[in-house]
């Protein structure tokens, strides 16, 4: 198969408890199969993260996020939209971002191209 480049899945992450996280997670891990029927190679930042709340300071993980969305060719690579993710401040980061630097949004829910 080939490629049309990379999408960062975007959305919510944080919870109250680990139940709401693990169900933020899946929410993501279910955009996978739709970013792949789209031909893009899915980065899910929701999965490289899940285990590791207390490890280290929120901060650095929206500061990862956003440095990954930095390094973004935006003539190939896409940010995909979580439905949820208008819930969470870091997605919404993460959005303004990527219209800032002209990547392409596709997704879930309401946003703008």
């Amino acid at each position: 198969m080939n490629f049309n480049g990379e999408a960062f899945i975007s959305g919510r992450f944080r919870g109250a408890n680990h139940w709401e996280i693990h169900c933020n997670v899946l929410k993501a891990e279910a955009c996978v199969p739709k970013v792949l029927s789209l031909g893009y190679i899915p980065f899910c930042p929701h999965k490289e993260t899940e285990n590791m709340q207390g490890v280290y300071p929120d901060q650095l993980f929206l500061d990862m996020c956003l440095a990954k969305i930095r390094m973004m060719n935006p003539e190939r690579d896409i940010l995909f939209m979580v439905e949820n993710w208008r819930d969470s401040e870091g997605a919404r980061e993460e959005y303004n971002l990527a219209r800032e630097l002209g990547i392409t949004i596709m997704g879930e829910g309401d946003y703008e191209k």
